[in-house]
């Protein structure tokens, strides 16, 4: 069996005026998932538990993680946000866990060539312009959920289970304060291979 490799990625959020997403779509031809839609993320590399990661993420918080080993999926998502839609959503060290609070986990099925065991982080828009890398992705834009649904369900978008989940858990707001205080639920919704709990 193919083992599922730590990953991460986040869900940046802004009200303009509503709750919009970035979305990215990834490279046709991609080893995973070529040419779909996802939020910016990816592997967790030795780099994100170096320690200039540990300085500027000391913490954070997943569910049945130790702290420092949970701050090495934060770092993760916050490098490959810089990397693959150059955006910092971080800002200057040390990074404050509770601006990123870990909104869900999604492991993939067994039978891809590749899989991933994601831990994903919510974080708010801090300035500077969406741009896609053309490495991983070919495309980077901000979208309201429900439309980014109502153009998966026409076919126009091609998305995996994860992020239309979480794109499912975002179509629930009206603006980012409430997304964020949905986070402090608890509750985790979801299917075999993961959940989301906002």
């Amino acid at each position: 069996m193919i083992p599922a490799l730590p990953a991460a990625s986040v869900l940046i959020v802004d009200d303009r005026p509503d709750l919009h997403v970035v979305i990215g779509r990834r490279r046709p031809g991609s080893a995973f998932v070529g040419g779909l839609i996802v939020f910016p993320g990816g592997g967790v590399d030795p780099q994100d538990r170096d320690a200039a990661a540990r300085r500027r993420v000391p913490a954070a918080s997943i569910p049945d993680l130790d702290p420092s080993e949970a701050a090495s999926f934060l770092h993760a998502a916050i490098r490959e946000t810089e990397e693959e839609v150059a955006l910092d959503i971080a800002g200057p060290a040390p990074v404050d866990p509770n601006d990123f609070p870990h909104v869900g986990r999604m492991i993939t099925p067994v039978g891809p060539p590749r899989r991933y065991d994601t831990h994903f982080f919510l974080a708010r828009y801090r300035g500077g312009s969406v741009v896609a890398d053309q490495v991983e992705l070919t495309d980077a834009w901000w979208e309201r959920p429900t439309d980014a649904l109502d153009r998966i369900d026409r076919g126009e978008l091609e998305a995996i289970l994860p992020t239309i989940e979480f794109l499912r858990s975002l179509s629930e707001y009206r603006n980012v304060a409430d997304a964020f205080a949905a986070t402090g639920c608890g509750e985790r919704r979801g299917k075999r291979n993961g959940w989301t709990s906002f």
